[in-house]
Parts: C-alpha cells; structure tokens; sequence
C-alpha cells in the first residue's frame, strides 16, 4: 500500500512542478559530466539551465511550499559543499589538484576562472543537488534522513569515479583518479552527503 502511495504522489499532475526543480537541480552537475565526458560543452549548457532555473524560479515565486523546499535545499546544499571543501584541504595540500578553477575557465572559454568556477559549484552543482535531496525526501519520505543523505552523498561520489574510470579525457580536464584522490572526493562526498541529512532532519523538528 505504502508503495502504491508513492506511485500515485510520482504520478499525479500536482507532482508536475517538482519535476521540474528537480531536474533544475541536478542540471549543473549533469552538464560538468557531459563536458567532461566530451559530449557537449558546458557552455552550450548555459541557455538550458537558465531556462530551467527560470521555470523553477516561477514556483519559487508562486508557491509558498516549492518556495520552502528550494529554499531549504539551496541552503543545505551551500552549506554541505562549504564542510566538503574544508575536507578537501588537506588533501589538496598533499597534491590533490583543485579542478575547480578549471570548471571557471571552460564556462569562460579561459585557461581558468577561480570565481566562476566556484560560483558553478556552490550555487550549481552543490546548491542543485541539495535541492535534488529535498525534493526526493519530499516524494519518498526517508524514515532514516540522515542515512538517505549519507547513501545520496556516496551515490553522486560513485557516479563520479564512473565518469573518471570510463573517460580518459574526463581525468586529464578533472583529476587524475588516484589514491589521494579517491579517499580525499570520497570523505567530501560522505561529508556532504551527511551535511544534508543532518540538516534536513534538524529542519523538520
């Protein structure tokens, strides 16, 4: 029955706008792997996610409850990203390289671009997939919140060192998939995985 329930809430018209914050959020993220991948430049990506971000934007607007949920997840979402990044330190320091200020430059059509580039990943790529987590809580209702963000977290870490093991161009434009690296996008990605459980349960009390 409780499976049934979760079909109907997919399913129904009223769904219809979650949908569409959903694939805003995770948007940006998708649109680094597709870059990455050689598939399609990011910058050809650009019109598609503002045109998303506008139609969301129009919910945040016009709905008190998809204003809350954007609202929510952005937070998170910046949040958790910001404890990722302390993680990543230490491992940067021992040789990790930064591909961030990279990302700035393929939007730019530069070398690199460290501002931009962090603007991607904390108001794209992290503040999206928070938004994405909200949204599947929403839809699924986690009893266990803060392993479903934990589970979230290592999910988006396996997706990325699928992309890193199966495109050679991915490793040579990203990082290189190493020891170092691995532990080093793993701990960020358990860390930010759990930053968004912890403070989406902390929310709802």
């Amino acid at each position: 029955m409780q499976f049934k329930k979760y079909i109907s809430e997919i399913l129904s018209y009223k769904s219809y706008p979650l949908y569409v914050i959903f694939v805003t959020g995770i948007f940006p993220v998708s649109s680094v792997a597709l870059h990455v991948l050689g598939w399609i430049s990011i910058r050809w990506m650009i019109i598609p996610n503002v045109v998303m971000l506008s139609l969301s934007a129009y919910h945040l607007f016009n709905n008190n409850d998809f204003r809350n949920l954007i609202l929510l997840g952005w937070r998170n979402g910046i949040l958790a990203t910001l404890l990722y990044d302390l993680s990543r330190i230490p491992f940067m320091y021992l040789g990790w390289d930064d591909f961030i200020p990279s990302l700035g430059g393929w939007l730019s059509n530069s070398e690199e671009n460290f501002i931009l580039g962090y603007l991607w990943r904390y108001f794209g790529n992290g503040a999206g997939l928070g938004i994405g987590f909200v949204v599947l809580n929403y839809f699924l209702s986690f009893r266990r919140v803060v392993i479903a963000g934990i589970l979230y977290g290592l999910s988006i870490f396996l997706v990325l060192d699928v992309v890193l093991v199966c495109s050679d161009y991915a490793q040579d434009i990203m990082f290189t998939l190493t020891p170092l690296s691995f532990i080093g996008s793993f701990t960020g990605h358990l860390i930010y995985g759990t930053t968004l459980g912890l403070s989406l349960s902390n929310a709802w009390k």
